[in-house]
């Protein structure tokens, strides 16, 4: 029996990002850094949106297309199983986005990089 995986994502409204597609990096990541390992079940749909707020079709994309990518399986009534994936790697890449899109709405915002940093701090004691 697989195991049920603990997905802590989150999403905002108000970001330019498409809330389908800040879900579906943030589990994408979580699956090819390895802490959703192979065998892992995703929660179920109508639970995930009920816990972010959103509509049930829009996970139901998300755990499509990240099945498109060969990061998930669908499993039936059994649930969407996450699969190994080995060939899949997070990249320093992808840190050095996120950290670019930081630093941008940081200067968009007229702030200097130490509240950057101390902005990025609370991130971290908040997750």
């Amino acid at each position: 029996m697989a195991r049920l995986a603990v997905v802590i994502v989150h999403v905002d409204s108000r970001s330019p990002v498409p809330v389908f597609e800040q879900l579906r990096s943030q589990i994408a990541r979580l699956i090819t850094s390895g802490q959703l390992g192979a065998g892992m079940k995703l929660p179920p749909i109508r639970h995930l949106a009920t816990d972010l707020g959103l509509a049930r079709g829009t996970v139901n994309k998300v755990y499509d297309a990240l099945a498109r990518d060969g990061l998930v399986a669908s499993a039936g009534r059994h649930g969407t199983i996450v699969l190994d994936s080995t060939q899949a790697t997070a990249s320093a890449d992808d840190l050095t986005s996120a950290a670019d899109s930081l630093a941008v709405v940081a200067r968009q915002l007229g702030l200097d990089p130490a509240t950057a940093h101390r902005a990025l701090d609370g991130a971290f004691s908040r997750i």
